[in-house]
């Protein structure tokens, strides 16, 4: 495991809740791994939004983005890459 930070957060009960249960459902050792599950989807979500926003950009004709900024993605595989 890479280095942990410890964050303290207060939710309201319903989600505390909801967060006890999808540790348990998805047999995940504790509401921390339930918690950073929670924010890798929030992360995927955003970065997906970001990327849908640059692609209707880019199909509309604007240079956005640099080119060789691959952002950490790897594309090996992709358009015969």
């Amino acid at each position: 495991m890479t280095s942990a930070t410890r964050i303290s957060a207060t939710v309201s009960a319903d989600l505390a809740d909801f967060l006890d249960e999808y540790q348990q459902t998805h047999g995940l050792d504790s509401r921390s791994a339930a918690l950073a599950e929670a924010i890798r989807a929030l992360r995927e979500r955003v970065l997906d939004a970001a990327y849908q926003e640059l692609g209707d950009a880019q199909r509309a004709g604007q240079e956005t983005y640099p080119a060789d900024n691959l952002d950490g993605l790897d594309l090996n595989g992709l358009d015969g890459a």
